[in-house]
C-alpha cells in the first residue's frame, strides 16, 4: 500500500502543470535555445553543447550563463528580458517537460 501511494505521488509531481515562468520558458527555448542544444535539450555533438537535462547548475547560475554566455554559447542579454532568461532556466530546472 506504500508503494501504491509512492508511485501515486511521484505520477502527480510528474504531471504537475508548469509554472508560468516555465511555460513561457518551453517557447523562448524551443526558438533561441534548441538550435543548439536540441529539441529534447540533450545537446548536440555538431556544436559540442551539454545536455541540459543534467546540468548540476542552479535556476541562478543557469540565468546568469543565459544572460552572459559560457565559452562558445553567445550571451542573450541583449536578445531577451531579465523575465525571459528566467523563465528559459526555470524551464530547464522543471526538466523540460512539454507541458
Amino acid at each position: 500500500m506504500k508503494r501504491l501511494a509512492l508511485a501515486a505521488l511521484a505520477l502527480a509531481a510528474a504531471a504537475a502543470p508548469l509554472t508560468a515562468a516555465a511555460e513561457s520558458g518551453l517557447v523562448i527555448f524551443h526558438t533561441q535555445c534548441s538550435r543548439c542544444h536540441g529539441e529534447d535539450g540533450r545537446g548536440s555533438a555538431v556544436f559540442t553543447t551539454p545536455s541540459m537535462l543534467t546540468s548540476k547548475l542552479t535556476t541562478e547560475e543557469m540565468a546568469r550563463v543565459i544572460s552572459g554566455g559560457r565559452g562558445r554559447m553567445p550571451a542573450f542579454k541583449t536578445k531577451l528580458s531579465a523575465e525571459e532568461i528566467g523563465a528559459v532556466a526555470a524551464y530547464v530546472k522543471a526538466g523540460m517537460p512539454d507541458k
